[in-house]
């Protein structure tokens, strides 16, 4: 599952979302002028590094009263000594006989506090690279050549992180942050996690190409009754393809790529435009509005508008609605995760229209 791109388009918690839910092993890379990296292994989080925390393993060891300089001074010549690699986590834990429960639950405190903080990171590069963890090869390669051997959920990473930039505040309780947790599984329910890992994976194949668009369309085909996928050229959408239309006409294909719409400011086109969120709202009395309803042969109540976004411009927009049911679209923030990264992939799709 190859994935890059700017922190602005995707954010952490949807990356940490999308890997956890394809159960990747690999490490991602960010970059803001600091650095910092999150391991996974299987979709759990097993190490986190920054440059906004050097501290060592043997020093976040001390100072929890776990070891004494002298110790690891003595762990750090003699990983030196060895033939193979052993990391000086596993060291210490030798020498030292500590509980090896007790490192773990000291290293994953770190883990966390380091996670949180990329949460704060407004912008910024990403890189993810798959494969296993490795260790570092030494301490000097890397100070925090330490992995946890029970990794740690991304949900609750998401939980604890989303509250601290949102609020400044940690999320202490555990009952608290358990609930939080669960409310946050809650959203996918079991058959919109299915499909979600399913499109992710069609997703994640190289050959793709401008498939992409029939595959958002597939998607869009499971959770609601109609949908147009268009291509933003500044402020004019154009048509690219749909589902659900060919009540409407035989040549509804020809109709949508017929279709040119200006987002005018205040429209809830110009509102997906300015504001890179999805919507769900009825549509207004901007021209644009009036014309996608004529087209439509009407319109329900409340409709969903999505942009797909990439290099921090809005690269094509989706609308989708449950004409003519007035229920609301089903699964929309499995649909939503999976189109932050569609959007990644979609302006290299749309070069090949």
């Amino acid at each position: 599952m190859g994935l890059e791109g700017y922190l602005e388009d995707l954010g952490i918690g949807d990356i940490l979302q999308i890997v956890s839910l394809s159960k990747k092993s690999g490490t991602l890379f960010l970059k803001n002028g600091k650095k910092g990296s999150i391991t996974f292994l299987q979709g759990q989080v097993v190490r986190a590094t920054s440059s906004e925390y050097p501290q060592t393993l043997g020093q976040l060891l001390k100072a929890n009263g776990l070891v004494a300089e002298e110790q690891i001074d003595a762990a750090l010549a003699r990983q030196k000594s060895l033939d193979e690699h052993k990391p000086v986590g596993a060291l210490l834990v030798e020498s030292c006989q500590l509980d090896p429960q007790q490192v773990e639950e000291v290293v994953g405190r770190q883990i966390e506090a380091i996670v949180s903080s990329f949460f704060t990171w407004s912008k910024g590069f990403f890189s993810f690279e798959l494969g296993e963890p490795q260790a570092f090869g030494s301490a000097a390669l890397n100070p925090f050549d330490f992995m946890l051997e029970k990794g740690i959920s991304s949900q609750r990473l998401v939980v604890k992180g989303e509250r601290l930039a949102s609020s400044g505040e940690v999320v202490a309780d555990d009952g608290e942050l358990e609930k939080e947790v669960a409310q946050l599984e809650s959203r996918l329910d079991d058959q919109s996690l299915f499909l979600l890992k399913g499109m992710l994976a069609e997703l994640d194949n190289p050959y793709i190409g401008g498939g992409i668009i029939m595959l958002i369309l597939r998607y869009a085909s499971e959770i609601m009754n109609r949908a147009i996928i268009f291509d933003v050229r500044d402020r004019q959408l154009v048509g690219l393809g749909q589902f659900g239309l060919d009540s409407l006409s035989s040549a509804a294909d020809e109709i949508v790529r017929k279709m040119r719409l200006t987002a005018e400011n205040g429209s809830v086109f110009g509102r997906v435009l300015s504001e890179k969120e999805s919507l769900m709202a009825p549509l207004g009395g901007a021209r644009s509005e009036r014309t996608l309803i004529e087209i439509l042969g009407g319109a329900p109540d409340s409709v969903f508008l999505a942009p797909l976004v990439s290099d921090g411009k809005v690269v094509a927009m989706l609308y989708g609605d449950n004409f003519p049911d007035s229920g609301p679209i089903r699964s929309a923030q499995a649909f939503e995760l999976f189109l932050s990264k569609a959007g990644i992939a979609m302006e290299q799709a749309l070069q090949d229209v």
